[in-house]
């Protein structure tokens, strides 16, 4: 089934916004005037915008394809594929830590649950909900230790990057490749949060992941 980016956010908080929707209605009330009817238009009207405009921010940035996940042949990297892109694009494992994957995961699989069945979502057994948790968890973030190594661009990587993740190890690239690293990363900050780092914090950013992870290597 092919379906249009605002049709899968549409899709992926349909569930969560008709239950916030119902919690908030009053039992038995009546809209009996026209002036109240137009209120009610322009709360719904709100309740969707920010439904919208909060999935966008917390859905996975575009442009990552099934060949782009780790292992891409093996029964993990194919359950992704086939499930989660159904109401969004394809997400990647290392977006999140091993211990971020499990809330996240989750939280997907109550929405996909209770989406009606009209809308044809399809819904992985238990059995592909353990290997796809399996294999978020075995290919996720690897997260920097108790301490950063002190160097210069350390501040405005820690409070760059966890904005939106854990930070990510600098061990975990070699120090040739952050400098890709950090501008897919941008890439995907101007996508969700609608912001882009300077060319002097991208700078900064990629000599300091450079430095700590050469030294971290030798």
């Amino acid at each position: 089934m092919s379906l249009s980016t605002d049709r899968r956010v549409v899709l992926a908080v349909l569930a969560a916004a008709a239950f916030g929707l119902a919690c908030n209605a009053q039992p038995g009330a009546q809209q009996s005037s026209q002036t109240a009817q137009s209120a009610a238009d322009t709360t719904s009207a709100n309740h969707d915008s920010l439904f919208l405009a909060a999935a966008r921010a917390a859905l996975p940035p575009a442009g990552i394809k099934e060949a782009d996940l780790p292992d891409p042949n093996s029964e993990g990297a194919k359950l992704v594929t086939q499930f989660c892109t159904d109401c969004h694009n394809l997400p990647t494992p290392p977006e999140h830590s091993a211990t971020e994957w499990p809330t996240i995961v989750r939280r997907m699989w109550l929405r996909m649950d209770i989406v009606a069945p009209r809308f044809h979502i399809s819904v992985p057994s238990t059995a592909e909900r353990v290997v796809i948790m399996q294999y978020l968890i075995d290919n996720a973030l690897k997260v920097v230790g108790s301490e950063l190594p002190a160097g210069p661009g350390r501040e405005e990587f820690a409070a760059t990057c966890s904005t939106c993740h854990e930070l990510p190890d600098p061990t975990q690239h070699a120090a040739p490749d952050w400098v890709a690293v950090v501008r897919r990363m941008n890439g995907h900050m101007q996508t969700i949060l609608g912001k882009t780092l300077s060319a002097d914090q991208m700078s900064h950013i990629v000599l300091y992941l450079e430095k700590a992870s050469a030294s971290k290597q030798q």
